[in-house]
């Protein structure tokens, strides 16, 4: 029975792959998972979700989920493999380490079927940095990842810039939660682990009226370009304007299209010349 599950397992995964993988053209798609029972307590800040998101938008990579679940091994494998047939690429933060609520790597191999392994090559790592090879101490707790598990080292010039590597199985890549290391590690491994030949194009417009001074003009360019992403962010406090709109999209004729039709359609004076602020 459980090797019937597995091969199921498979079988859907890769049909998604088949039916939903984006083309070398099109926006590749990224679930975030934020694992931590601190996170969810407000014990401590999830800067990480922060991080990487903003990092990957810069890649041309759309992030279209981001979920906070606490360490159960239970929840993190469901969402896991619900995460990895939606999206292409799968990043989860938090929950690797020595002690008992770091269960990433087991959470994960759970959610493949897989069994738990020590791989030879982070036993090497974790006993020179522990200082023991006892397969039942702390430290080797991050030796023991999913059978599968495919281990990415930061490499410059030929030589490793990053002591302890990136671990992934199949389209789910495992962060640390410290901010610092995982920061470190995903500025490090980023362009070799997430593909993609996209780039997002965006124009920002300045507004000296309030939003609804300007909806129905947003209204008519967003029906008119349904492939431009239009956001309007008030500011509450900032003397030079009251509404900054983003224009985006993958594809920059049509961006710009939206772009000067907005301009357009909008009373010339309600719009403050960037200029007026931008060389203060």
């Amino acid at each position: 029975m459980a090797k019937l599950v597995r091969v199921n397992s498979i079988l859907l995964y890769n049909l998604h792959k088949i039916m939903f993988s984006s083309s070398t053209s099109a926006v590749k798609t990224v679930g975030l998972l934020v694992i931590g029972d601190e996170i969810l307590k407000g014990q401590v800040v999830d800067s990480n979700s922060h991080y990487i998101t903003k990092r990957l938008h810069q890649l041309g990579l759309k992030v279209e989920k981001i979920t906070v679940t606490g360490d159960n091994k239970d929840e993190i494998s469901e969402e896991v493999k619900n995460f990895s047939l939606r999206y292409d690429y799968v990043i989860t933060t938090g929950g690797i380490g020595p002690t008992h609520d770091d269960v990433t790597f087991e959470s994960v191999a759970e959610a493949f079927n897989e069994p738990v392994i020590l791989h030879p090559e982070l036993v090497k790592i974790c006993a020179q940095f522990y200082g023991t090879t006892d397969p039942e101490s702390p430290g080797m707790k991050l030796a023991r990842v999913p059978k599968s598990s495919k281990l990415t080292f930061a490499q410059e010039d030929g030589e490793l810039r990053t002591h302890y590597p990136n671990v992934s199985v199949r389209n789910v890549y495992m962060f640390p939660g410290i901010p610092q290391l995982c920061e470190r590690l995903f500025d490090k491994l980023s362009g070799q682990l997430f593909e993609t030949t996209n780039q997002f194009y965006t124009r920002n417009v300045y507004f000296n009226v309030t939003e609804e001074k300007i909806a129905n003009a947003l209204s008519l360019v967003v029906a008119e370009y349904p492939g431009v992403l239009i956001g309007s962010y008030p500011e509450l406090f900032n003397r030079y304007y009251k509404v900054r709109i983003v224009l985006e999209s993958s594809q920059e004729q049509e961006m710009e299209q939206a772009y000067v039709k907005l301009l357009q359609i909008v009373p010339r004076e309600v719009i403050v010349p960037q200029e007026k602020f931008f060389n203060k």
